[in-house]
């Protein structure tokens, strides 16, 4: 079975490895068909069945061997032939020089160390989440080198993205202003608003909620300090709004947020 139109490429950035929010083993194909899409998620699908695929308006057919790679916002639907299996992982990618990577890539005889690797990355990710990001960073790397191209270059962030990046990372358990980190980095709250729409799809204030919220899963997920601390680490005096704000973007407790990572 061969693809119906032209495999899609896009332009990836691997200067970074890339920061994984989910990794596993998946089973799909207890319904006919699925579709979804992740708006600020890349992922990545590792085939061993065959199936049909409708992604970016391309009608594709899915065989054991392929890698898949979709970037955020893009709709996958999927047709099965039965229950099928995959490994997958969610991830983000920092901007900066890209390569041209098809969305289906062909693994050939490299398919088997690919899935070890990967699988490896499953079983790790919540010890090691480190090593986790390496496997699939190599595994994008992989699919980049069979894709072949010449270095794209992606536009690298602005000097004040940098600069108020960092600053929002080092400040999590602070009070963060738009006002004030415009102010440190030397530019208007307005522009420094657009900057970060370009370079993260997301507004400042969406971006520092976003990075106190991963913050707090990993510290709930990963360490034992208590909860109220954990909402103080980062940024909430107030446990109630922080309960909230968990629930508001996990769609559980803090508490059952954290049992879930540990089960």
């Amino acid at each position: 079975m061969t693809p119906t139109r032209p495999v899609p490429t896009w332009n990836i950035p691997l200067g970074h490895p890339p920061q994984v929010v989910a990794i596993g083993r998946n089973a799909h194909g207890f319904v006919p068909s699925d579709r979804y899409r992740l708006d600020d998620l890349w992922s990545l699908h590792l085939y061993g069945y065959e199936a049909r695929l409708r992604l970016d308006g391309h009608d594709l057919a899915l065989r054991p061997g392929l890698l898949g790679i979709t970037p955020p916002g893009v709709l996958m639907e999927t047709w099965y032939h039965g229950v099928s299996v995959h490994l997958y992982a969610h991830f983000r990618l920092l901007p900066g020089t890209a390569r041209p990577v098809a969305a289906l890539c062909d693994l050939g005889g490299a398919y088997d160390a690919a899935y070890d690797e990967l699988y490896d990355a499953v079983v790790r990710f919540s010890r090691e989440p480190t090593l986790a990001s390496v496997r699939v960073w190599n595994a994008l790397w992989k699919a980049a080198t069979l894709s072949g191209g010449a270095l794209a270059e992606s536009p690298a962030p602005h000097r004040a993205v940098r600069l108020t990046s960092d600053a929002i990372e080092g400040n999590l358990n602070g009070r963060l202003s738009v006002a004030e980190l415009a102010r440190r980095a030397d530019v208007t709250p307005s522009y420094l608003t657009r900057l970060f729409q370009e370079a993260y799809g997301e507004s400042v204030v969406d971006h520092i909620r976003r990075r106190r919220m991963e913050r707090a899963s990993e510290l709930l997920q990963r360490s034992n300090l208590p909860i109220k601390m954990v909402a103080t680490t980062v940024g909430f005096s107030d446990l109630q709004q922080f309960n909230k704000a968990v629930r508001a973007h996990f769609g559980l407790s803090p508490r059952d947020w954290r049992e879930r990572g540990r089960s």
